[in-house]
């Protein structure tokens, strides 16, 4: 469908440039020049401000003082990350299996039913996830500091799946800045887990970081569909 062929370089109303203003760049360079900033200081002062906040500041977050095996603690704390991913994750084919709804798909795009299996699989990580954290004797409804900072790392990710403007190509291309994060990070909690010497535990990680590795190839074969798509738009333009 036509929509799925548009992306940046489509022809439209941008006015955001100041190449085609010359009269307005020149107002604003003059004014500029005319209202000086009022403070001193430049990027040097800021990164000052920036290592004092850094230094008197504490961590993103704590584990919980619960009686758990300090040995433990690093693989409950990615674990927790992993459990806050995947449920994001679950949320974010939902709204890639709404953008489908909406345009339609494309020439070597996902059908609704391989999204639907994907979203599956996220949410069975999730799962997994929860079950392991509870068989390491960790509470999964506790936010993890890798759990806190992964959810703020994700929100922009997340944006772009439900803002309206968006296309499935466009969702696509954000799910799969999400699918390179989640798979290198199953395979970093597979390390953690080598110390501590439960191979049914490092199995069951590996499976799971085997299955995104799936979701990347997936994701990356209809990427390269939408850019043929593209390319195939923008001849028929010219």
């Amino acid at each position: 469908m036509k929509r799925q062929a548009e992306n940046s370089t489509t022809p439209g109303n941008n006015h955001t440039g100041l190449a085609p203003h010359p009269k307005e760049r020149e107002d604003m360079v003059r004014g500029a020049q005319e209202f000086r900033p009022t403070s001193s200081g430049g990027a040097d002062e800021i990164a000052r401000i920036r290592i004092a906040y850094a230094r008197a500041g504490g961590p993103h977050g704590t584990m919980s003082a619960a009686a758990v095996d300090t040995a433990r603690l690093p693989v409950l704390d990615k674990l927790g990350a992993r459990l806050q991913f995947e449920r994001t994750g679950t949320r974010l084919y939902d709204a890639l299996i709404s953008k489908l709804d909406a345009y339609g798909p494309f020439d070597g795009g996902p059908t609704r039913q391989q999204l639907v299996e994907l979203r599956d699989q996220e949410h069975a990580h999730a799962l997994l996830a929860q079950d392991l954290i509870r068989a390491l004797g960790g509470d999964p409804t506790m936010v993890t500091p890798c759990a806190s900072l992964q959810a703020t790392a994700s929100r922009g990710i997340v944006d772009v799946l439900v803002d309206p403007r968006t296309s499935l190509i466009d969702g696509l291309e954000a799910i799969l800045v999400a699918e390179l994060a989640d798979q290198d990070s199953w395979a970093a909690l597979a390390r953690s887990t080598e110390s501590l010497g439960d191979a049914a535990l490092t199995a069951k990680i590996t499976q799971a970081q085997q299955t995104e590795l799936q979701h990347l190839k997936k994701v990356r074969g209809w990427l390269e569909a939408a850019d043929r798509l593209r390319a195939k738009a923008a001849t028929e333009v010219h």
